[in-house]
């Protein structure tokens, strides 16, 4: 069968940067503007925002402008991450997306460009992964690697795009939520070549989804076919906080013990950012992971969903951190409890 690497990586954020005053002060002016105001809650949420990073680590994130359209960022993602490629050889485009629904999907958007600008592109595999929410770009590099390995594709691009400012409940009352998300869109591209950045050593998909656990996480995304657009009112996003970060431990903690108890070096860890204090570093404390070795990037840019793991490979990338025969594993894990696992050996 094929090998599997990692050609190239790509990431964008937006340029705007929301502190945690700022973006209190954005859920209580858009909650009054639809005219709803609860004093006691906006009062609560102002006395909050001082401990948002003292809890969480979380300092500020990012936001594209309401301008911006999804699929011309993903576009330009695909365009990094074919910089060097024979765009002639591109099989496949799997977009990864909690905060875009509907039909036609970004990966059809995306081909769609990128064929006016380049007439060789053949006819690619296109799919758009959402209802796993964080993990959907886990998800997709178990497809692309499938793909890769059981069907001859010669490359496949997997790009994240996260619009989660136009999906979270602007409302104080879900201060505890609606701080902690912020913007992004990343990507990778694997490859059927013998070499390129990295190889693919191991790859998992899974859930614990249960009657319970689908309760805690829940919500939509905006119209993809309408890039203006924002999720509807009643199906903002929803994270049954203290549970879901319970859960989250247990999941990320059980998929690194996995890993270690076949016998493989986790020389980086790269996990979904969903929260730095409350559950990155007591999974590192739980399977002995120095935090020296997690990536992390929480602080700036918070939990940008499906873009989180993709975005902190290509910042370990650039930053040209991980030295040949290094490996790193990669963790997602998001709604109902789903989770995705890749481990990766850097060339």
């Amino acid at each position: 069968m094929s090998t599997v690497v990692i050609a190239a990586t790509a990431s964008l954020l937006p340029q705007e940067r929301i502190g945690n005053e700022a973006i209190v002060a954005r859920l209580i002016d858009r909650s009054r503007a639809s005219g709803n105001q609860d004093s006691a809650a906006e009062e609560h949420a102002r006395s909050r925002a001082g401990a948002i990073d003292q809890k969480t680590g979380l300092q500020s994130r990012r936001f594209f402008s309401a301008e911006t359209n999804p699929a011309d960022i993903g576009l330009s993602i695909l365009d990094h991450l074919m910089k060097d490629a024979d765009w002639s050889e591109l099989d496949a485009i799997i977009v990864s997306s909690s905060s875009t629904q509907g039909f036609p999907g970004l990966s059809q958007q995306i081909l769609a460009a990128a064929r006016d600008q380049h007439p060789e592109l053949g006819n690619p595999f296109v799919l758009d992964v959402s209802s796993n929410a964080c993990t959907g770009f886990m998800y997709g590099i178990t497809i692309g690697q499938s793909l890769v390995k059981a069907m001859a594709f010669r490359k496949v691009a997997l790009i994240a795009i996260e619009f989660s400012s136009r999906c979270i409940n602007y409302d104080p009352k879900a201060f505890g939520i609606s701080t902690l998300f912020g913007d992004a869109a990343a990507g990778l591209l694997l490859s059927n070549a013998k070499t390129g950045l990295a190889s693919l050593i191991s790859c998992r998909a899974s859930s614990l989804v249960t009657s319970e656990t689908i309760a805690h996480i829940h919500g939509t995304g905006m119209l993809a076919r309408d890039p203006q657009s924002e999720a509807p009112d009643n199906a903002r996003w929803f994270v049954e906080g203290p549970s879901v970060a319970r859960h989250a431990i247990r999941i990320l903690t059980d998929e690194i013990k996995l890993y270690l108890d076949q016998g493989y070096t986790i020389d980086w860890l790269i996990p979904h950012q969903a929260n730095y204090k409350r559950i990155l570093v007591p999974a590192c404390d739980a399977t002995g992971i120095p935090t020296s070795k997690l990536c992390a990037s929480f602080a700036e840019t918070g939990n940008t969903s499906s873009a989180s793991v993709p975005l902190l490979l290509d910042q370990l990338v650039q930053e040209k951190r991980a030295k040949s025969g290094d490996q790193a594993l990669l963790v997602g894990f998001g709604a109902s409890y789903s989770c995705g696992s890749a481990l990766i050996g850097f060339h």
